[in-house]
């Protein structure tokens, strides 16, 4: 079998691949949608090599990388202009930039082009009437439901976003050669909203880097921990759980920790509830004795935090929605839970026994087994293959 994927690898050597964000990744990695797209850069370095792939990111920052295969443009130029540039198809950055993108894939030979995200479809219909590369575009959620949320909840200020967005997605799911999801979820989405489904569903992954030897066996206690970023999904269900199962779980701590998190603070802290926010190092918190809680209702694609606390080996007790995506029936130290009763009666019930165990064997062989990044790499390289084949047998 290594032999097999060795020979494959050989046989990839010399495709040139560009990858194409609309955010920083290098920089920063501080929500689900960075982490993501920065694994699908690692997956693609793995698969290609590193000297064949290039990254262009729409940065703030302006500062020249040491890495010559990474590349930041600068995003719109002030409001004005952003307001201008989206309201004409160009979503991340200016029409200008977009052409330097065109120029580059040419100078380069370019033969694939992933689009991180499905907002870049006037950029990618350029690209395939001056090209003859192949197009990719990762779908992290179906942005035309995401603005539609936006507009019925937020109201009538979303409307032309909302119009922008479809369009521009609309082309770039007519456009692409090839269709990556998170999930099979999104997969049922696309198809419902754009009659295609999705080519490759690659799901989240990470590089192992647990390390057993930083398991704390101090701080007994009935300590609870929610791990995520401040953004509507997570804050609306952190905020249900503060308010509706902690009251009823009062010998226990909570703590949230998470980008942001401290502007809440305020709002979210009891007697029981700690809002720590923003920390530079995460892993202080995975390797403490808590147990995980993932109270999240709503949202896209997959939730990185859940295979984050895979990796951990720790004890989870989640929403569907949190589990979305991944394949946890049947595995010990993971308890789903979607009602306050359930969460209540699950948390009870666990740390009722003798010897409470905050890390778990089979969730941590689950990640080891699904979600680690070392195995995604040889099923990507088999399902380009595929893939190549089809798209060829098509163009003859």
């Amino acid at each position: 079998m290594v032999e097999y994927y060795r020979m494959l690898l050989d046989s990839l050597k010399d495709e040139k691949v560009l990858i194409v964000c609309g955010q920083e990744i290098i920089k920063e990695r501080n929500d689900g949608g960075k982490l993501c797209s920065y694994r699908n850069l690692e997956l693609f370095q793995s698969v290609f090599g590193k000297e064949n792939v290039f990254l262009i990111m729409f940065s703030k920052y302006k500062e020249i990388d040491k890495n010559r295969h990474i590349i930041r443009k600068p995003t719109h130029c002030g409001k004005i202009n952003k307001v201008r540039d989206v309201l004409t198809g160009h979503m991340f950055t200016s029409a200008a930039n977009e052409m330097e993108l065109i120029n580059f894939i040419k100078e380069k030979g370019i033969r694939f082009v992933v689009f991180e995200r499905s907002m870049f479809g006037k950029i990618i219909c350029k690209i395939k009437k001056s090209t003859d590369c192949r197009i990719g575009v990762f779908i992290h959620n179906i942005e035309c439901q995401y603005f539609k949320n936006k507009l019925i909840h937020r109201g009538l200020l979303y409307f032309l976003p909302y119009l922008c967005v479809k369009k521009s997605e609309k082309r770039s799911i007519d456009q692409a050669d090839y269709i990556m999801t998170l999930t099979e979820r999104d997969s049922e989405i696309l198809k419902r909203c754009y009659h295609v489904s999705s080519d490759i569903i690659l799901p989240m992954t990470f590089k192992d880097k647990y390390d057993n030897q930083r398991e704390r066996k101090l701080e007994k206690g009935k300590q609870l921990l929610f791990v995520g970023t401040m953004f509507p999904p997570n804050y609306d269900g952190i905020k249900w759980f503060v308010d509706q199962v902690m009251p009823e779980l009062s010998d226990y701590t909570l703590k949230i920790v998470g980008k942001n998190f401290e502007k809440k603070r305020t709002e979210l802290e009891r007697k029981n509830v700690q809002v720590i926010g923003t920390v530079d190092d995460l892993e202080e918190y995975y390797y403490s004795n808590s147990v995980m809680v993932m109270p999240i209702f709503y949202g896209d694609g997959m939730k990185i935090k859940t295979a984050e606390s895979f990796m951990y080996g720790r004890t989870i007790f989640a929403s569907d929605e949190a589990l979305e995506g991944y394949e946890v029936e049947g595995v010990k130290g993971i308890f789903r839970c979607n009602t306050k009763e359930e969460y209540i009666n699950a948390i009870h019930t666990f740390f009722s026994e003798k010897n409470v165990r905050y890390y778990q064997e089979e969730v941590r062989n689950l990640f080891l087994k699904k979600y680690s990044f070392e195995n995604q790499v040889a099923y990507c390289i088999e399902k380009w293959k595929t893939n190549e084949e089809s798209y060829n047998e098509k163009k003859i």
